[in-house]
């Protein structure tokens, strides 16, 4: 081998060992981001929150990539073709984000159910409802009426505007929640103290009490799921919108609350922890957390 032969074989070895590197060092990088059958988590929950919104997956978002959630993968790979091998690698991942930019999700109206409380849950307007569903007549819906949420149309709206809770932004909120706070669910005003475990993309927290565990699972109706719910989180004489899933995962700090594990608190701007991306349905969340 030539001396030229000799340079370009031990340049491609420093080059794959430097990529070795980066992959060890930054969990949300190429292979680790991957996603297949059999797979569960958070991750596994945001790529079926992420399917849904697209309008590939009407299942449960349970966390669990089974045979459901793959013939779904399966089917968008098809349609933005892709290689169709139920495998959400980075190319997947970036075509399913590039789809649901412009996605609406479908919501059928149930009996009580309100034009402005649909926006409100949705974090987005009565008007951009109204447009996307073609409603003439807003204030009169019907039980059994199917209309179009625009999943990015959500507004930004400050607290003055409309009262109640702030819209903050993560790199702030994180310095505000340090320790405990109160946290409050908008549709059933009912409210927890929980403790900040940590969290570097969004915090993890955990009930303090096993009464407190009790509460939150009682929002829940009874049994933990990875639903996206919007919060206020009460801590430094701050009322801040955010939005936390009912699913205990990952490690604990507290051992006597009932509570097996931790759960995920995200502000404005926040990041999920494992493909390091921002959460739609939480931030949908959020913003349907500002206000009373």
């Amino acid at each position: 081998m030539g001396l030229r032969s000799r340079a370009a074989s031990s340049l491609a070895v420093l080059a794959f060992a430097c990529l070795l590197v980066i992959v060890a060092a930054f969990p949300g990088f190429g292979a680790s981001q991957v996603l297949r059958k059999g797979d569960r988590g958070e991750v596994v929950c945001e790529l079926q929150e992420y399917l849904s919104i697209a309008g590939y997956y009407s299942g449960k978002v349970d966390g669990i990539f089974g045979n459901e959630t793959e013939q779904a993968v399966l089917r968008f790979q098809k349609e933005a073709s892709l290689e169709a091998d139920g495998i959400v690698g980075p190319r997947t991942w970036s075509a399913l984000m590039d789809a649901c930019s412009s996605a609406v999700r479908k919501y059928v109206v149930v009996p009580g159910d309100t034009l402005y409380g649909i926006a409100r849950r949705h974090g987005c307007t009565v008007r951009e409802i109204a447009e996307a569903s073609g409603l003439s007549q807003p204030d009169r819906i019907k039980p059994g009426q199917e209309l179009l949420i625009p999943v990015q149309g959500a507004a930004s709206r400050s607290a003055s505007s409309r009262g109640g809770a702030e819209l903050v932004s993560w790199s702030e909120a994180r310095n505000v929640f340090t320790h405990r706070a109160t946290i409050i669910d908008v549709k059933t005003g009912l409210s927890f103290q929980v403790q900040r475990r940590g969290g570097h993309n969004h915090a993890d927290a955990e009930p303090l009490t096993r009464e407190d565990t009790a509460t939150m699972k009682r929002i829940y109706g009874g049994t933990w799921s990875w639903e996206r719910r919007a919060v206020v989180v009460v801590a430094g004489g701050r009322r801040m919108a955010a939005s936390i899933n009912g699913m205990p995962h990952g490690g604990e700090a507290i051992a006597d609350n009932g509570f097996p594990g931790h759960f995920c608190v995200h502000f404005l701007g926040s990041r999920t922890h494992g493909s390091n991306s921002v959460d739609a349905a939480h931030q949908n969340m959020v913003r349907a957390a500002v206000g009373k």
